[in-house]
């Protein structure tokens, strides 16, 4: 696994040239605009004002990178529970925006079924990378072939900075509770603990896709190696756990998942710790 210092190193780096090569694209429109007739000037003028916007709300390199998680995705049988592009969240429960620098993407995914679980979970992780590049590649032999042309334009300014996710995502890295897609397509490839735990928890949750507790395996859920308490990984087995011994009415192993959920609550989310609040001590509430 890289190192953290050397990955950020390597990020930087590549987001300073992304950046770089950005800024020498809209000194390229400024210059097209004080040059162009009049229609080109509203055109690139009308480009420019877009982009910022959706800077703010959809940018298009990171709605590329999580479309390629979600196309890879289904065509591997995985649902998406929650979605995150840029600011905007997609849930279930609706759409959500929220303002917050450096606003990168996520897709949370749950299998349907639990076959081939590593071979699904390799292609989704790809798929991100891959449309990410993708998009770079083919927006710059774009803009290559028609400089002038302004509705080309708007996606040419985001392609730098859709190369440098696409190429940060292939690290192989550990972050702050999370991994690059590299890291996770590497774990799968050597079965680390981290990994191990990951696919218990997605493998449960493709049972339950179509059955319920009771076709669940106990070893699968308990028999899980010890890893980082920040892992995400972590979080989402001790919920299985506290969810496994409710449904079979064991309140003392209830409490046990409740009490370890309750002792990593600054690694949870809002939304896990808003559970975790409303819920009783199953012991006492048995009692």
């Amino acid at each position: 696994m890289m190192r953290r210092r050397t990955y950020s190193v390597i990020s930087v780096t590549l987001l300073a040239l992304a950046v770089l090569v950005t800024v020498l694209l809209v000194v390229y429109g400024a210059y097209t605009i004080a040059n162009a007739v009049r229609s080109l000037q509203i055109a690139f003028g009308c480009v420019f004002g877009a982009a910022a916007i959706c800077y703010f709300l959809l940018p298009p390199d990171v709605l590329a990178h999580e479309c390629g998680h979600m196309a890879c995705g289904v065509l591997t049988g995985m649902r998406f529970p929650v979605v995150r592009i840029g600011r905007l969240e997609f849930s279930k429960t609706g759409v959500r925006y929220r303002l917050r620098i450096g606003a990168a993407g996520e897709t949370a995914i749950v299998p349907r079924g639990a076959n081939r679980m590593r071979l699904r979970v390799f292609v989704t992780a790809l798929g991100g990378p891959l449309f990410s590049v993708a998009y770079g590649v083919t927006m710059l032999a774009l803009f290559w072939l028609y400089p002038a042309a302004p509705a080309i334009f708007f996606f040419v300014l985001f392609a730098p900075l859709s190369l440098y996710n696409g190429i940060v995502a292939l690290l192989p890295a550990e972050l702050d509770g999370s991994r690059t897609d590299g890291a996770v397509m590497r774990g799968i490839i050597r079965q680390d603990a981290e990994t191990d735990v990951t696919f218990r928890v997605l493998q449960v949750q493709g049972i339950l896709t179509k059955g319920t507790y009771a076709d669940v395996p106990r070893e699968l859920l308990f028999g899980a190696p010890v890893v980082r308490e920040d892992c995400r990984a972590f979080a989402a087995l001790l919920f299985l756990q506290y969810e496994y011994a409710k449904f079979h009415g064991d309140a003392a192993g209830a409490a046990a998942a409740l009490s370890r959920l309750r002792s990593i609550e600054d690694y949870l989310t809002d939304e896990e710790r808003k559970f975790l609040a409303n819920e009783k001590d199953p012991a006492v509430a048995g009692s």
